[in-house]
């Protein structure tokens, strides 16, 4: 990653609107999968530095809080943004106690975006080496780790058929499909409800994640049914997912599923008929054969002790933890705060 470097001239455009504008795309993204989002939220992280490098040390760290609380609210369900407010927590210092050097956030983030970058790639190659000629693969969703996993297999001389759904209700898996398709694979495309019944004829699950917890795995609703059913039918099942999806304990208590708008399914009509719309569920961790990191693939065991090792940022659990009593939403306003400390 560059060196994240003041604009040359002076924008037109205040601060919040700046980096509002990528925190919004963040927050109204429906279809992207973990691996986009994060990117953005590293652009968002860059954009913040580049414009808060001259402030003084005590109003950088009331700016950090903001950033933070807007991140992790954005979308909820995303450990990775929880990880990169771990790492800019972790270089201020133990505890959040001391105003935090701007060069000490700037080297964090160069650091935690090599690290994805190197992960996603070797997660990906780990990935592509379980993929076999004459397979069937079954995916579900749109992850981004697998479609490129799925290119590197291919693009090594391997020939496979990949079947997938559509995943409701943004239909995210059509766009996987197509972009697969595009690469010369085939594809079978199904409904969400048929794809199950494909179990007994695939030999691999791929799955993406955009969680990981020392119990349980966070993918696409509806992920565990199927989970079980290739357990039932002896099928290998992976999930790719590196190191920055995992989350420890202090952090996974911030971590939350979001309600979206009833309408995407349908519109209730009548006051009797509720309409529940969740993208993400649990699966336990259990339940898959093993997890694809960076590190190779590893068992749901290994990943437990892996995870419990990982540090956390005793400021930052303070701060979500104040943030989540003020009724912080994600909108830009910290209630116990008031203004925008960089607005001001």
């Amino acid at each position: 990653m560059p060196p994240v470097l003041p604009p040359s001239r002076p924008s037109r455009v205040p601060y919040p609107l700046r980096v509002d504008q990528v925190l919004e795309q963040i927050r109204r993204d429906r279809r992207s999968g973990a691996s986009v989002l994060l990117a953005r939220g590293v652009e968002a992280a860059r954009r913040f530095l580049a414009l808060t490098r001259t402030l003084p040390p005590a109003r950088l760290g009331r700016a950090l809080e903001q950033f933070t609380l807007r991140l992790t609210t954005g979308q909820p369900s995303m450990a990775a943004f929880l990880s990169l407010a771990n790492a800019l927590w972790l270089a201020r210092g133990e505890g959040g106690k001391r105003p935090p050097p701007w060069e000490s956030l700037h080297g964090a983030l160069v650091r935690f975006a090599d690290g994805i970058d190197r992960g996603l790639g070797l997660t990906v190659r780990h990935g592509a080496a379980l993929v076999r000629s004459r397979s069937l693969v079954l995916t579900y969703s749109n992850s981004t780790a697998v479609r490129l996993a799925l290119w590197r297999a291919m693009a090594a001389g391997r020939r496979f058929e990949v079947v997938c759904s559509e995943s409701r209700p943004m239909r995210e898996g059509v766009a996987l499909a197509r972009q697969v398709a595009a690469l010369g694979i085939p594809v079978h495309l199904v409904v969400d409800a048929a794809l199950a019944e494909w179990i007994h004829r695939a030999d691999l699950v791929l799955l993406g994640a955009d969680a990981v917890m020392s119990e349980a795995v966070v993918n696409k609703v509806g992920t565990e049914p199927l989970l079980r059913a290739a357990q039932r039918a002896g099928v290998r099942a992976y999930v790719l997912a590196d190191r920055s999806k995992w989350l420890p304990d202090a952090l996974a208590e911030f971590w939350r599923i979001r309600e979206e708008a009833p309408e995407e399914v349908a519109r209730p009509g009548v006051p009797t008929l509720r309409v529940h719309n969740r993208y993400f569920g649990t699966s336990p961790l259990a339940l898959v054969t093993g997890l694809v990191w960076e590190g190779g693939v590893a068992r749901p065991a290994d990943v437990r002790r892996r995870i419990t090792r990982l540090p956390v940022s005793k400021g930052l659990v303070r701060l979500l933890a104040r943030g989540r009593a003020a009724g912080n939403r994600g909108d830009g306003q910290l209630t116990a705060r008031g203004r925008n400390p960089i607005a001001q």
